[in-house]
C-alpha cells in the first residue's frame, strides 16, 4: 500500500508552483486576509448605509447647509440664502454621497474578492489602500461638526473599517501571503521578478541572502570586478599571434610590393650602366 503524504509535509513544502498554461495553485489563507475582507464588508456596509441615512434628518441637514454657507467665504458663500440654494445643496449632498457609495463599495467588493486569489492577491492589496486613501476613508474617523447622529457614527465606522483594513493587508502574515501567491502564480522555471532592493540596492547583504551576484541589483546589471594585472588585455607585442586587422595586413603587403619593385628598377638600371662602359 501506497503512504498518503500528510497535511504536515505539504504545509512543509511550501505552495506548490503552477505549471506553464495550468491555473495557479492555491494558497492557504491566513487569518489577517480573513479578517481583512470581513473589515472590507463592514466598510460596504457603513458607507450604504450613511448614503441612505442622508436621504432622512431634512430639519438637520438644512441646519448644516445653512452653518455651512455661513461659514464659507468668496465665491462659495451665497447671500441671499434661499430656500431653493437649500434645497440644491441638499439634494447634490444626498444624492453625491449615495452615488459615490455605491461606486467606491463595488470597487471594494472587487478588490476583496481579488485578495483571496493567488493571482492578482497583490495588485489588490495596493488597489485597496489607494482607494481608501483617495476617498478620504481612514479620515472618517473625525466626526462631522453638525451632521445627524446617525450618519455621523456610521462615518466613524467607516474610518474604523478603513483603518483595519490598511492595517490587516499590511501585517507581516499578510505580507507573507502576497509573496506566495507571487510564488504560486509563477510559471515552473520562469525567473524570479527582482523587486525595489533588487533593482536599487544589491549589494553584499543581496549576494549573501538571496544568491545575486555582489554589485548593482538586476536594473543596472552586475558591478563588473576591478581588472587586474593577470587579467589586463595583452598588447600586440606580448601576444605576436594575435590576428591583426584586414587594413593593416594590406598596407603592409602594398609596402612590401612597392619595394620589391624598387629594387629590381635599380638592379636593371646598374645591370644596363655595367654593360655600357668599355
Amino acid at each position: 500500500m501506497t503512504k498518503k503524504p500528510s497535511a504536515t509535509a505539504d504545509a512543509a513544502r511550501g505552495p506548490v508552483k503552477a505549471a506553464p498554461g495550468a491555473p495557479p495553485a492555491t494558497v492557504p489563507l491566513p487569518p489577517t486576509i480573513k479578517w481583512a475582507t470581513i473589515a472590507a464588508g463592514a466598510f460596504i456596509v457603513f458607507t450604504l448605509a450613511r448614503g441612505l441615512l442622508l436621504r432622512g434628518y431634512t430639519s438637520e441637514l438644512t441646519q448644516y447647509a445653512i452653518n455651512s454657507n455661513n461659514k464659507a467665504t468668496g465665491k462659495n458663500h451665497k447671500s441671499p440664502y434661499t430656500s431653493a440654494d437649500i434645497a440644491h445643496d441638499l439634494s447634490s449632498l444626498r444624492n453625491g454621497a449615495l452615488v459615490q457609495g455605491v461606486v467606491v463599495c463595488l470597487a471594494v467588493a472587487f478588490l476583496a474578492y481579488g485578495l483571496r486569489r493567488p493571482r492578482g492577491a497583490s495588485g489588490a492589496r495596493w488597489g485597496l489602500i489607494v482607494i481608501l486613501i483617495l476617498t478620504s476613508g481612514p479620515f472618517a474617523l473625525i466626526p462631522v461638526s453638525g451632521f445627524p447622529t446617525l450618519p455621523k457614527f456610521a462615518g466613524v465606522l467607516i474610518g474604523v473599517s478603513s483603518i483595519a483594513i490598511i492595517v490587516l493587508v499590511l501585517l507581516p502574515a499578510s505580507l507573507k501571503y502576497f509573496r506566495a501567491c507571487k510564488a504560486a502564480s509563477r510559471p515552473e522555471g520562469a525567473p524570479a521578478r527582482p523587486g525595489l532592493g533588487a533593482m536599487f540596492g544589491g549589494g553584499a547583504r543581496g549576494a549573501a541572502g538571496s544568491g545575486r551576484p555582489a554589485g548593482r541589483g538586476s536594473l543596472f546589471g552586475p558591478r563588473p570586478a576591478p581588472a587586474t594585472e593577470a587579467q589586463a588585455p595583452r598588447t600586440e607585442s606580448a601576444n605576436p599571434s594575435r590576428p591583426r586587422s584586414k587594413a593593416k595586413v594590406r598596407v603592409e603587403a602594398d609596402a612590401v610590393a612597392k619595394g620589391a619593385e624598387l629594387a629590381r628598377t635599380r638592379a636593371k638600371a646598374s645591370k644596363s650602366r655595367r654593360t655600357e662602359t668599355p
